[in-house]
């Protein structure tokens, strides 16, 4: 087992995840500082922090699997994967600008409520805009012919996030405003989990009632500021998880077959491998094959051993710690 007090034990793996490591407490150094006043920003509006986080079960799984053979090296085409697994990227914050206005929608409307959006993209003086729900590393550009903001810079990557989601193979958000000269990313609305449909308009998102079928994100995810410093494979991964277990608080664990993995969440072998990051922060509870190595291949597959599914189990508990903090421990 290993003790995270003891930093030398980081060098007892590989070069190329020990490399990755180091990278990501440089990513967290110099996000930190935005953190809390994200969070905080987040948490002052409507009726405070929900209990959790509810997000209905079509954003991450199809019923029917994609209509192709598929495998760790040749995943679905993007328009046949589900929302979740269309979106994220290892660059952009659609993923998770999208599920932070989930969280900020239940927070200020009820089940089955329609929520408004009248928050501006950039707010001035003590009001909040969606930028300020954002923690971005960004820095204002003053040298050259040309100036950025802080804020200017973050609008951008606002507004990118708003293009993905719109998108006409996502459909995860409607631009009322698409078509004006100026403002056309002002009021942009939420729509259903689902997104683009095969026939038929897609639905405005409502809050979902308990008759609805979700799974459940833990509050920490965003009130601790784990939302900000999780990769968009770890999101997808943690969602998959949480949609293929019990009830959180149950203590399941679940085993998720290649097939299902691929075919129905679409998610292929890169992202699957967040689940050591997860484990490793203290987000899931992995009981893994003691016949695989390290990078997951199977020892003596030629001579007759079968590869077995790693047991997985989400760990509300873990996102009760503020991220920065419990990052700051282990790496």
């Amino acid at each position: 087992m290993i003790e995270f007090s003891d930093s030398l034990w980081i060098f007892a793996l590989p070069d190329k995840e020990r490399e990755r490591l180091v990278r990501r407490r440089g990513r967290l150094d110099v996000t930190e500082p935005f953190i809390d006043g994200a969070v905080a920003k987040l948490g002052a509006l409507g009726r405070g922090w929900p209990k959790r986080v509810r997000v209905r079960s079509r954003f991450v799984y199809q019923s029917q699997p994609a209509p192709e053979d598929a495998s760790d090296r040749s995943l679905p085409q993007r328009r046949h994967r589900p929302p979740a697994a269309r979106v994220f990227s290892p660059r952009g914050i659609a993923l998770r600008f999208y599920l932070i206005a989930l969280c900020a929608a239940q927070m200020r409307a009820r089940a089955g409520e329609r929520p408004s959006n009248d928050l501006p993209l950039m707010a001035g003086g003590d009001e909040t805009g969606w930028i300020d729900l954002i923690a971005a590393p960004v820095k204002a550009q003053r040298a050259g012919q040309f100036s950025a903001s802080r804020s200017s810079k973050k609008q951008r990557q606002v507004i990118t996030a708003l293009q993905s989601l719109s998108n006409a193979e996502v459909q995860l958000v409607r631009l009322p405003n698409e078509e004006k000269n100026s403002g056309k990313y002002e009021a942009f609305q939420l729509c259903d989990e689902g997104g683009v449909r095969a026939d038929g308009d897609v639905p405005d998102y409502l809050v979902p009632k308990t008759t609805d079928v979700t799974f459940d994100l833990p509050v920490g995810l965003f009130r601790n500021g784990w939302i900000h410093l999780l990769e968009d494979t770890e999101l997808a991964f943690l969602m998959m998880v949480a949609h293929a277990s019990p009830p959180l608080g149950t203590g399941k664990s679940v085993k998720i077959p290649s097939g299902c993995r691929l075919l129905h969440y679409g998610i292929g072998r890169d992202a699957y491998e967040a689940h050591k990051t997860l484990q490793l922060f203290g987000l899931l509870e992995v009981q893994a094959d003691e016949n695989r190595h390290y990078d997951g291949k199977v020892k003596n597959y030629g001579e007759g051993v079968q590869a077995r599914l790693h047991a997985l189990r989400l760990l509300p508990d873990g996102f009760d710690e503020p991220a920065a903090a419990r990052i700051k421990k282990i790496i």
